[in-house]
């Protein structure tokens, strides 16, 4: 059936249960409560994409992939107490005749006499085992190596099925290169990347130019982020404590302020940043900027990440290493930065991981944006604008929902707003609450209102920055994101909505559990989450020991300090 286009169709009536292995043997389990002739196949599994049509902002995914089945049959047919369960026995040298897999991934496929096929799902809990399974088989001296590993894959981001990784490697004794034509797998991406690779060299060549031909004093900084068109967030209150302190009468500041991550920019656009990154000094960044992945900063400038985000569930960075959208090894802006800040001494350990950066190359000094936070004269004076502009609001108690967004980046972000009943919502909020939407910058798509809902229900997501919010919010609603790390300060309530918690932590991947570690209830169902906020039941002691844990050093002085350490030498 090689070629044919299907629909990717996985269901929970067959679900692989167990897999382990015995040597060469790959043993696994497929469990159904349905009593019918069905046969089993490895699938070969491929996802196309969609180019962006003109004006578009992002690839689409086409949802048909193409595959090539490859008949298995099970050793044992067992059935007892309603279920029938399949035991599989798989010789990994012999799948295909006497051939291995096929490079590629693959899936495993019922099919039932008159259906579609089935992909079959896998349990859960062998899903968070899935990483304990792969196995690298090395031969010739070790120079080759066939590597088989075993991740989950969703459609509907609650049913998973199970994805077999099969590959053969050969050794890469120049690892520390990238080879961007060799990455791309069709005639038309090679072309792509050529293009790509010659508008990198051209890039290396001129900023090695203007960089050498730059003198060096100490005294330029620039302030640049790719995600808004505007200064926002530690940037922000770094530069304006740098005024502050008069401290822009020694330095010379420039800024290179984009909304440049999954659009199209002129030649012009970036020969003038790479003009602007070339005469620096010091470089303070707020989030991923991929410039950085293809030039080599010079030694004379040190690039500064001040990331945006406190502490989260979601897995960034090289903590997804393995998984779909990873850093590569080498050419990743992440492992540019001479000094990256953090919060607390115990988001070290964390970044580490995030950036793949040794631990000394941090500075647990503390979010410049959370400086001041707490100032009553601050808050009161927001507080007052903020009511001058939305005087409806005023009296009112704010629920927050602030989640982050589904998929692995910016290109193809989105939130499933159908997980939300807004008929239960607006009847829970009645004349007490308003429910506010402040939804990731990532995700384009507005949160759909009926002009019926939009007295308490309404969408402030272009609010710049939501920590203002937080003066004036009774209840935050968040799930994976980092938003609840700031809003701890508040001595309020939190609520993890994460109606696909299980699904999440196993294919976009989490560094730590959301039920075990969130500081606040965490609701799996919309219904679950209506319950708390009608009984108040918030688990709120997990909140105040999340509180005690990470700010009982707080001292409002993060932006002072990153000053006096990177540009003052002190």
């Amino acid at each position: 059936m090689k070629g044919t286009f299907v629909t990717d169709h996985t269901t929970d009536d067959y679900q692989v249960t167990e897999l382990w292995w015995e040597r060469i043997f790959l043993h696994f389990t497929v469990e159904t409560t349905r009593d019918e002739n069905v046969t089993f196949g490895l699938r070969n599994f491929n996802r196309k994409r969609r180019r962006p049509k003109r004006g578009e902002r992002s690839s689409q995914i086409i949802d048909m992939p193409i595959f090539q089945e490859i008949p298995i049959k099970p050793e044992k047919v067992i059935k007892e107490n309603g279920k029938c369960r399949y035991e599989f026995v798989i010789n990994i040298t012999a799948v295909k005749g006497t051939s291995f897999l096929d490079n590629g991934k693959w899936q495993v496929q019922a099919n039932v006499p008159g259906e579609e096929p089935f992909t079959c799902s896998v349990a859960y809990d062998l899903a968070y085992q899935l990483d304990d399974k792969s196995r690298i088989f090395k031969y010739d001296d070790g120079k080759y190596s066939y590597d088989m590993s075993f991740n989950t894959y969703s459609v509907d981001g609650k049913t998973l099925s199970l994805m077999i990784s099969s590959h053969f490697m050969i050794e890469n004794k120049t690892w520390n290169r990238r080879r961007y034509v060799q990455e791309a797998l069709t005639f038309r991406g090679k072309f792509d990347r050529i293009h790509m690779y010659a508008a990198i060299t051209m890039m290396r060549a001129y900023y090695g130019v203007v960089e050498k031909l730059s003198p060096k004093h100490g005294d330029k900084i620039m302030f640049m982020t790719e995600t808004r068109p505007y200064l926002w967030g530690n940037l922000k209150y770094i530069d304006d404590r740098i005024k502050a302190r008069g401290l822009d009468k020694d330095f010379n500041i420039t800024y290179s302020l984009r909304d440049a991550v999954g659009t199209h920019k002129s030649a012009l656009s970036w020969a003038n940043m790479i003009t602007k990154i070339a005469k620096q000094d010091f470089i303070f960044v707020d989030d991923y900027v991929p410039v950085f992945g293809f030039i080599n900063l010079a030694d004379r400038t040190k690039l500064i990440q001040v990331w945006h985000a406190g502490e989260g569930f979601k897995a960034v960075g090289y903590c997804r290493f393995g998984k779909a959208g990873t850093p590569y090894p080498v050419g990743s802006c992440h492992k540019q930065y001479d000094y990256a800040i953090t919060g607390s001494e115990r988001l070290v350990h964390v970044y580490s991981e995030v950036f793949g950066l040794p631990e000394e190359n941090f500075l647990p000094v503390g979010m410049a944006r959370l400086d001041g936070f707490l100032d009553p004269d601050k808050i009161a004076e927001f507080k007052k604008n903020f009511y001058a502009e939305h005087p409806e609001l005023e009296g009112k108690k704010i629920i927050l929902f602030a989640p982050t967004y589904r998929g692995t980046g910016q290109k193809v972000a989105f939130f499933d707003y159908d997980k939300l009943d807004l008929k239960q919502i607006y009847d829970f909020c009645g004349d007490e609450y308003v429910w506010v939407y402040k939804m990731h910058p990532f995700v384009i798509d507005k949160p759909p209102i009926p002009k019926e809902y939009q007295d308490r229900i309404i969408d402030l997501s272009s609010y710049e920055n939501i920590n203002d919010l937080y003066y004036i919010t009774e209840i935050l609603i968040t799930d994976y994101s980092s938003a609840y790390y700031e809003f701890a300060l508040m001595d309020k309530p939190v609520l993890f909505f994460t109606y696909d918690r299980e699904s999440y932590e196993l294919t976009r991947g989490v560094h730590k559990s959301v039920k075990d570690d969130a500081p606040g209830k965490v609701c799996d169902t919309f219904e679950e989450l209506m319950d708390a906020l009608k009984n108040k039941d918030y688990d709120f002691e997990k909140t105040a020991k999340f509180r005690e844990e990470n700010f009982s050093n707080y001292d409002g002085k993060a932006a002072d300090k990153i000053i006096d350490t990177i540009l003052l030498h002190k």
